[in-house]
């Protein structure tokens, strides 16, 4: 029913994952209303949406399911029916990141040098974990200490950079692991998987006694955080994040409270009055 969705998506360069989940979305809201799609209507959208709410979805979700739909409708049945609907609000909460010291000891205690390896990658470089686990050996400048990324979110190129440390140990990888394979964190036919990447991660942390739940994109949070810390200018980060609005870079800053560190609460003033 949505091969020409499908087709007209690849056509103007959705990824793979957008692809699926525009025809995932599409396929649960026809089994949802139990209509043909030139039968459905306004009313038949908010019904739809308002179950996802109703069924706990989160808000990312249903702008997902909101895309999608309003895609076919709008490109393929030509009809206006988002006129009046509304997105989701999300809502923005201030990120945590891991310290410093947080990230040295989950690197210190992984004792399996390819996963050690992906956690300082994932901190030093700040890249996301679905374009971490398909780097090539053949795209990293050992000299210049520099990666290039090959058709990233939004298939976009980009260099990023990475550290003295993880080239030394790359290179100690390398000359040990015994099969070559194109990709940095290889398996015997591919390589390592995101969900893979991710147990890697939240072991690492258990390990190091880091109580709270940690996850490859926080290690990406905390390289920008701390570049930030670092001086390094706004608009640089934004570079190397591979963000296309400067906005979207300081959702991953975490705010700095420097600032508000130095003002006394009325209640200690209150306090050092009567005391006097």
């Amino acid at each position: 029913m949505f091969e020409n969705m499908e087709k007209e998506l690849k056509l103007r360069g959705y990824s793979d994952k957008t692809i699926k989940n525009y025809k995932f979305y599409n396929k649960k809201f026809i089994e949802y209303i139990k209509k043909s799609p030139r039968d459905t209507n306004k009313d038949d959208i908010k019904e739809y949406l308002n179950y996802l709410i109703d069924n706990k979805a989160k808000p990312r979700t249903i702008n997902m399911a909101y895309s999608a739909l309003k895609f076919y409708y709008s490109v393929f049945m030509n009809k206006q029916l988002f006129k009046r609907i509304k997105r989701c609000k999300i809502e923005k909460d201030i990120p945590f990141v891991l310290s410093r010291d947080e990230i040295i000891a989950m690197i210190n205690c992984t004792k399996n040098i390819k996963h050690k390896l992906l956690i300082e990658l994932l901190y030093s470089s700040g890249t996301r974990i679905e374009e971490t686990v398909k780097i090539k050996v053949q795209y990293i400048d050992f000299e210049q200490k520099l990666i290039f990324i090959k058709a990233g979110k939004g298939k976009k190129d980009r260099y990023i950079i990475t550290s003295e440390r993880f080239i030394n140990d790359l290179n100690y990888y390398l000359r040990r692991r015994e099969f070559k394979s194109q990709y940095v964190f290889d398996t015997i036919n591919s390589h390592m998987t995101v969900r893979a990447a991710q147990a890697v991660t939240k072991k690492a942390a258990k390990r190091a006694g880091i109580v709270k739940r940690v996850y490859p994109h926080l290690l990406r949070a905390s390289f920008a955080t701390h570049l930030l810390e670092d001086k390094t200018p706004l608009n640089k980060i934004q570079k190397l994040m591979g963000h296309t609005r400067i906005n979207t870079t300081m959702d991953y800053i975490k705010t700095k409270t420097d600032d508000i560190k130095s003002v006394t609460s009325p209640l200690d003033k209150l306090a050092q009055t009567q005391a006097v």
